[in-house]
């Protein structure tokens, strides 16, 4: 699970954990993300924290939010299985970020 949130930490995205292996998570393209929210007043986001969620006036307003959620399953041996679920917010979006999350990961 701490890939998986380190490689949502590059790509700026947010979460709050439900879960061990469960996550809320919200991404709006084109920003800094909570990068760029945590220097003006450096909120609790390590990776290793319970939630790395920040509400800003700007997160809310806009029309290219994504929200969705991230669960991992531990299939046999030392295989994992991401399953990413979109909440709401552009279709299109969801998968630019799903690309994104996957060439973060290394995965293709």
């Amino acid at each position: 699970m701490m890939v998986v949130l380190r490689a949502l930490h590059e790509l700026t995205a947010c979460w709050k954990k439900i879960g061990h292996y469960n996550m809320k998570c919200r991404w709006i393209p084109g920003t800094g993300g909570y990068r760029e929210s945590s220097m003006l007043n450096d909120p609790v986001h390590s990776i290793g924290d319970q939630y790395s969620i920040i509400e800003t006036d700007e997160a809310i307003a806009s029309a290219n939010v994504v929200k969705f959620e991230v669960q991992l399953y531990k299939a046999r041996d030392e295989k994992y299985l991401l399953d990413l679920q979109r909440v709401q917010g552009p279709q299109f979006l969801f998968l630019d970020l799903c690309a994104a999350l996957l060439a973060q990961l290394q995965v293709i």
